[in-house]
């Protein structure tokens, strides 16, 4: 993207999070991630990176288990909320937070034991999501973990409003890219490669949200960063 467009993207993102109410609490699959990987360490000396924060339910859930928290987004609001309400609700919450890009993390090499994505990665033409990726290869110690989640081509949406490029695409008019902006969908195929780095395993999931009546396809990703 241009900068010109870069700038009205950032812009977009921080009216969504000036003007729209977001959840408080965890996904329970990422709860389940971190005490899969972390349940018998000392939390104290493992540093998780959130790409995409927002309001920072993640990051309060993080910061109350013990972990040493960073958090990243593009939106100086949703860095504001986040800082707001997890130092409100946490007592001595130690956070990092930036405002910035995910296609040029402000982090030193190796610098996490752990990142995580809940469907923030995903709202990219792929150039960026390609960028991002690199760059979280970048920032995770060898042997490091990560978990996040994508949306796939069978999730209500996949083909309308404007196409940018192939698989993604803006103005999506239905499901839950729904007036977010931009929305790349992935395959399990382009998913490999793009984290060819990585040690990978995605899970499948195609569910059909009954409140709100469209179709998801969840490709939530398990990644281990190789040793060499």
């Amino acid at each position: 993207m241009n900068n010109s467009v870069c700038m009205d993207y950032k812009e977009h993102w921080d009216q969504k999070f000036r003007t729209q109410q977001w959840g408080k609490y965890p996904p329970e699959d990422l709860v389940r991630f971190i005490f899969t990987h972390y349940k018998h360490v000392d939390r104290t000396q493992i540093k998780v990176l959130e790409l995409g924060c927002g309001p920072g339910a993640n990051l309060w859930f993080l910061s109350r288990e013990g972990f040493q928290v960073s958090g990243i987004d593009c939106s100086p609001t949703a860095i504001k909320l986040a800082k707001e309400f997890v130092e409100t609700e946490v007592n001595e919450a130690s956070l990092d937070l930036k405002i910035g890009d995910f296609a040029d993390l402000p982090w030193e090499d190796n610098s996490f034991d752990c990142i995580v994505d809940i469907y923030a990665i995903y709202a990219n033409p792929l150039s960026v999501i390609e960028r991002t990726i690199q760059e979280i290869n970048r920032v995770l110690k060898p042997g490091g973990v990560g978990y996040a989640k994508f949306f796939g081509c069978e999730t209500t949406g996949y083909g309308l409003g404007e196409e940018l490029e192939h698989n993604t695409f803006d103005k999506i008019s239905s499901g839950p890219c729904a007036h977010m902006g931009i929305a790349h969908f992935f395959t399990l195929q382009e998913l490999k490669i793009l984290f060819n780095q990585f040690h990978l395993i995605v899970n499948r999931t195609l569910r059909m949200d009954a409140v709100k009546g469209y179709m998801v396809e969840e490709l939530a990703c398990h990644f281990q960063k190789k040793l060499t």
